[in-house]
């Protein structure tokens, strides 16, 4: 084989092996629970279906972004507050389905409110320069359980709540339209609106108590919402 040759062969070979026309990405979200507060990950995946490897490159230290869409608006995002460290990766990618990374989503928002019910989209986006797609997969949340159906559930049991918080001479509680549930803690300091608990409910002597594992204002109260700085 002579230079000229080699220099052609070696081309075709740095070519086949760089480019990532040939991947495909995937995501799987995987959950618990469809309650509000309940977290959620998002697993996302490339699939190699060459027979060798091949290199993905990404010029920030960022090799993916993700959205939690709600109708037309982002209501979370790796993005918000964070800027991407411009140190170039290259990533190997091996014949077969090789895992890229691994996302947990906590279920409030970017302000630290909870969602609302309904349907929402994660969108992902590889940030690759040879290799740039978005998938999107629809995720739903349901509605919060009443208080006269939490004081209902077997103990142990993790549900989510919702209502308006009151605190008398150290005892805080929890109202709906349908009764009043006590909470082993206050929601924060002055808590104010409408607030979303997860938790489970627990025996207090003769009386039962909402022990609180998670709490967040609701998505309208927009008065607790806690903007995150930029970074």
């Amino acid at each position: 084989m002579n230079r000229a040759d080699f220099v052609a062969a070696l081309a075709a070979a740095t070519a086949g092996t760089s480019a990532g026309a040939s991947i495909e990405a995937d995501i799987d979200i995987k959950r618990d629970s469809a309650d509000l507060l309940a977290p959620f990950t998002v697993s996302i995946a490339v699939r190699n279906p060459t027979g060798h490897m091949v290199a993905l490159d990404f010029p920030t230290a960022d090799m993916y972004r993700i959205d939690v869409r709600h109708g037309d608006t982002a209501i979370w995002s790796t993005a918000t507050g964070h800027k991407p460290l411009l140190i170039a990766r290259r990533v190997d990618v091996a014949p077969g389905v090789t895992r890229l990374a691994s996302q947990i989503v906590d279920g409030t928002t970017d302000d630290h409110r909870a969602y609302a019910p309904g349907d929402y989209i994660v969108h992902v986006a590889l940030l690759g320069s040879t290799l740039r797609t978005a998938i999107d997969k629809p995720v739903e949340f349901h509605s919060p359980i009443s208080i006269a159906e939490a004081r209902h559930t077997a103990g142990g049991s993790v549900v989510t709540i919702a209502g308006t918080p009151r605190s008398e001479v150290g005892v805080f509680e929890l109202s709906d339209a349908t009764g009043t549930l006590r909470l082993s803690r206050p929601l924060g300091l002055r808590p104010t609106g409408a607030y979303v608990v997860r938790g489970y409910l627990d025996a207090v002597g003769d009386d039962v108590q909402f022990a609180v594992g998670r709490f967040a204002p609701a998505f309208d109260n927009i008065l607790e919402a806690r903007p995150t700085p930029p970074s």
